[in-house]
């Protein structure tokens, strides 16, 4: 499932799964909090898991933009 955001293709976060960067955003909007949670989502990470530091950075970049109270 290949999304666009804006007017730039999605790059693939997960070569082995076919996992885009809009994805793992999707998850994380809907609620995904760890590398493991989009793992059981998009299946992201599960085989090779070379795409986790990836993943990570995505979410912590996620939580940076996150307001503070």
């Amino acid at each position: 499932m290949l999304h666009e955001r804006g007017s730039s293709p999605a790059m693939y976060v997960c070569v082995c799964r076919a996992v885009t960067e809009n994805e793992v955003h999707d998850c994380i909007a809907g609620g995904a909090k760890s590398a493991r949670q989009v793992r059981d989502i998009t299946g992201a990470g599960g085989d090779c898991a070379s795409c986790v530091r990836k993943i990570c950075a995505i979410l912590k970049r996620s939580e940076d933009l996150l307001p503070t109270a």
